[in-house]
């Protein structure tokens, strides 16, 4: 059963999520502080740790870094965040951080469940964004794709980018038929280059899907056993109460997260009566009414002393009349030389 640690600040949201991970297969740990799950982390090296993108009290990429900053939690575990910000400095600094995956929110459960189990099989997925390049970086690190001899299926991504219109297009084609005329291969002139790339492309993304079957990657070596391929194992469908059980865990979170924005903004204030239902004051007379709670406050106050008066009815007349007084002193506008 893989690890896994929910890490979120909020806890009906990291609840709900660890209420349906667990259901899905996996031991979770729940943290409801980034020092917790750091702590936590390092203690179980978990095969994933989950992590909420954005927190009040701390940065979660900064917490990624420390993580990834240790050798063995970096060679066995992997951190997945979930993040409103997909926008390339954000996607570009988890990355650097170490972060195998920023998924959006709000979050599609399929789509988490099923990535979710790719990082604890330690398959290849495509980091946040490409820093191989970036300036400041050391180009060390390792490749980790969780890979054997005669397992092919690392290279579907890159074969399927491949096939894509954005390689394969007109002038693709053109420059083969170019390539092709200084070899003294003869070809047609009347080729439609858009039909051909249309072709080709059609072509080359049905061999892929044909290397996406079972049985149908790389050939064992003598003498080894030959590595399971993408459609090997256990079977991948899900049972139409799954789906429907995933769907409906989406929709709780996302609307866990709506109503965790509407309930954390403030609400402007307003006056409850209308403009010719108030009463205007004379800014004099307030101060006065002022002047002449906080005296009587007083008096009440110096009356109220052990000692002062022995009536306990009366003892118990002056202590409520302090109170009421404090209260209205309390409720009236600050005057102008408080402010």
């Amino acid at each position: 059963m893989p690890k896994l640690i929910v890490a979120d600040e909020n806890e009906g949201r990291r609840n709900l999520l660890a209420g349906t991970l667990e259901r899905a297969g996996y031991e979770v740990t729940r943290a409801g502080t980034l020092r917790q799950a750091e702590g936590t982390a390092l203690a179980t090296m978990p095969e994933i740790v989950l992590m909420d993108g954005e927190w009040r009290s701390g940065d979660a990429i900064d917490a990624a870094q420390r993580l990834m900053g240790d050798p063995e939690f970096a060679f066995k575990c992997r951190i997945v965040m979930l993040s409103r910000d997909s926008s390339p400095d954000y996607l570009t600094g988890a990355a650097r951080a170490g972060v195998s995956e920023v998924i959006s929110k709000p979050v599609d459960m399929n789509h988490l469940l099923s990535q979710l189990d790719k990082h604890s099989k330690k398959q290849f997925v495509a980091p946040p964004a490409d820093v191989s390049n970036a300036a400041g970086s050391g180009g060390g690190g390792s490749f980790d794709v969780g890979m054997v001899m005669g397992d092919g299926s690392w290279a579907l991504p890159v074969l399927k980018s491949l096939v894509s219109p954005e390689k394969i297009n007109t002038q693709f084609i053109e420059e083969i038929l170019g390539q092709l005329g200084k070899e003294g291969i003869e070809v047609d002139l009347e080729i439609d280059p858009g039909l051909m790339s249309n072709v080709l492309r059609v072509a080359l993304n049905n061999l892929v899907t044909d290397i996406d079957e079972p049985e149908a990657i790389g050939t064992a070596l003598p003498g080894q056993k030959k590595a399971p391929t993408l459609g090997s194992g256990k079977s991948s469908k899900l049972s139409m109460e799954e789906i429907l059980q995933n769907q409906a865990d989406g929709i709780a979170l996302e609307i866990e997260e709506t109503m965790d924005q509407i309930l954390s903004e403030k609400p402007e204030l307003v006056a409850i009566l209308e403009d010719k239902d108030k009463t205007i004051i004379d800014p004099a007379v307030l101060e006065f009414t002022r002047l002449v709670n906080e005296t009587i406050h007083e008096l009440m106050w110096d009356l109220g002393r052990p000692g002062t008066v022995t009536d306990l009815t009366l003892l118990t007349r002056i202590e409520d009349g302090v109170q009421m007084l404090a209260d209205v002193l309390e409720s009236l506008p600050e005057s102008e030389e408080e402010e």
